[in-house]
């Protein structure tokens, strides 16, 4: 890996490091972000929320002064009266602070408008019943009147409570988080009403007779199935989800104030009305609405505790998006200081490894610095690298030992020790790489066998190292007169072969016609006054392919000896007769003479 290559993953590392932390750390804050902004939202819309059940619950607690007042009689009609004119001023403040909260969702959701607006229809209804059956003496009041103004708070109640639904579930839309506060706040607000309900049918029974006392009562034990199966609802869950032990507490004293109090009275009250000492409606709502107050009270601690609940979640996603953020801070900076140890103890000294590995490879063995601050690892690495370059340096020096030895046996075995021509092994594996750079395997060559005259004579009066010198001195001689391509190999004893490359017969017969008196010429050794003679024996063929070259060297070495049985000194390029060159006396060499005409 280059340097470049080393810098950028260092870099590119770091960074990409801390861009995850910083994808993780903007994650999780942007999570916890979101979630303190939806849960401070929950609870600006719980409070909202809150509102629209306390309107509903106002509307159900008007109901009970409105009983009192309508069964009252003309002492205690003042009394009642003032009461209810104290719960109407509560609901109409309700009310009006409930349109104010709502003003937006009322004037853009249909719904929200018509709920609205048939909350008001139904109260105003509601009242005017009410007020119709308290005008009227107490002698003329009849129990379905009564039971008509009741229904008809009833049905304000429910339209209230409709509208107390609706503006939940616009909330649960805009604060997903207040789901389970909001359905649990409507349960006890439910549970209020329900209780109300049950007291208001009483009244009904009290004040009727006959078959409309019997349906009332229905209506009381339907209506208490509801109350009971909201109560079980609200012990399940409410404390649970709210994680509140003061919710508990205060459903086992609902338990005790309604369940075991106001709701058996009232059930006492609706067996005992044909026994002709029932109490009246004023009084009955007297003792009554007081058990009921623990309804009251738990639907306003479930929506304290929801929004106190609300607010510690809030709260807790602030802290979680703080610590995100100092924790990612915390990670950025080690991941910068981790990058720099790094970098000074890694990268860099692996940048300077990987220059002294680039320099051995190249076979720059000079010892380079010392890196100072490189880790251990590194620092091992770097005397392992020493090691390498010590060897580097004792193997370079058995390379070139090796490679001069093995130059000098290739020389030797491809080279005629004595005259430093190429041997017979060598030629043959020179020829086939001439043959072997000719795509069509054929080439047109000349071969050229010649041998020196008279050599045993030689050997036999001068010695065998005046021999050898004639040999050696005849390579000498006659290399010049060659080119470069053409082939010269000592063929065993005094026979000598020459290869033509790209030679015509023309060539080759002049080629060895120059050769035989250049040798002519010569001096062997000025030593002895030493000259010598060579036949020369030739053949020529325009394509030869490499299983053929040796028949040509057969030809052409019974040509030269065709050639010495014509006397010597020739050229023979013919098996029909000796060339026209003759021998030429050499002075001073015996060998020639007529006399050693049956010598070599």
């Amino acid at each position: 890996m280059s340097r470049l290559g080393i810098q950028q993953l260092q870099w590119i590392g770091a960074v990409a490091v801390i861009m995850v932390c910083l994808m993780m750390a903007c994650s999780t804050i942007a999570f916890s972000f979101s979630d303190y902004v939806n849960y401070r939202r929950g609870v600006t819309e719980f409070s909202r929320f809150h509102a629209a059940l306390h309107a509903a619950a106002t509307i159900s607690r008007e109901r009970g002064p409105a009983n009192s007042l309508m069964g009252a009689s003309d002492e205690e009609r003042s009394q009642f009266a003032a009461s209810l004119m104290a719960s109407r001023d509560e609901t109409d403040k309700d009310i009006a602070r409930l349109e104010t909260l709502f003003r937006t969702e009322i004037d853009q959701s249909p719904e929200m408008r018509s709920t609205f607006t048939a909350v008001k229809a139904q109260l105003e209804a509601g009242r005017q019943a009410v007020d119709a059956v308290a005008a009227t003496p107490l002698e003329e009041r009849s129990g379905a009147k009564i039971a008509e103004a009741i229904q008809t708070m009833f049905r304000a109640a429910d339209r209230a409570q409709d509208y107390r639904d609706a503006a939940g579930r616009s909330i649960i839309a805009l604060a997903p988080e207040t789901g389970a506060e909001v359905m649990l706040a409507s349960m006890a607000g439910t549970l209020r009403e329900r209780a109300g309900r049950l007291g208001s049918y009483v009244v009904m029974m009290m004040t009727s007779q006959g078959q409309a006392r019997s349906h009332y009562r229905a209506e009381f034990d339907s209506e208490l199935n509801r109350v009971l199966e909201v109560n079980a609802l609200l012990k399940t869950y409410a404390s649970t989800t709210l994680q509140s032990q003061a919710i508990a507490s205060l459903l086992d004293q609902v338990a005790v104030s309604y369940f075991a109090g106001s709701l058996p009275y009232a059930q006492r009250v609706a067996f005992d009305l044909n026994n002709g000492n029932a109490p009246t409606p004023g009084e009955f709502t007297t003792k009554y609405v007081p058990g009921m107050k623990s309804t009251e009270t738990l639907r306003e601690l479930i929506e304290t505790t929801a929004v106190t609940s609300l607010e510690k979640v809030q709260q807790k996603e602030l802290k979680a998006m703080l610590i995100s953020a100092l924790l990612a801070g915390m990670a950025i900076t080690v991941v910068i200081g981790l990058a720099y140890v790094l970098r000074r103890s890694l990268f860099q000294p692996m940048l300077a490894a990987i220059r002294q590995i680039d320099d051995i490879a190249a076979g720059n063995l000079v010892q380079p610095p010392r890196m100072p601050h490189a880790g251990r690892e590194v620092g091992e690495m770097f005397r392992r690298l020493d090691l390498l370059r010590e060897q580097q340096r004792f193997k370079r020096h058995l390379e070139t030992e090796r490679k001069s030895m093995t130059e000098e046996l290739r020389r030797l075995s491809q080279t005629d020790a004595l005259t430093g021509l190429l041997n017979r092994r060598a030629l043959g594996e020179a020829v086939e790489q001439l043959f072997a750079a000719t795509g069509s395997g054929s080439r047109s060559i000349g071969i050229i066998m010649f041998d020196i005259d008279h050599f045993k004579s030689i050997n036999d009066r001068h010695g065998h190292a005046v021999g050898d010198l004639v040999l050696q001195r005849t390579a000498q001689i006659l290399s010049p007169c060659l080119k470069p391509d053409d082939l010269f190999a000592r063929y065993g004893g005094e026979e000598f072969i020459i290869v033509l490359n790209d030679a015509t017969e023309a060539s080759a017969r002049a080629t060895a016609e120059r050769l035989r008196e250049t040798l002519e010429r010569a001096v062997i050794s000025d030593q002895h006054g030493l000259k010598v003679t060579a036949s020369f024996g030739v053949d020529w063929r325009t394509q030869c392919t490499i299983a053929d070259w040796e028949k040509l060297a057969i030809v052409a070495d019974r040509r030269l000896y065709r050639a010495k049985r014509g006397g010597r000194n020739l050229v023979c390029s013919s098996d029909n007769g000796t060339e026209e060159t003759t021998a030429v006396s050499t002075g001073g060499s015996g060998p020639e003479k007529a006399g050693d005409a049956n010598a070599a």
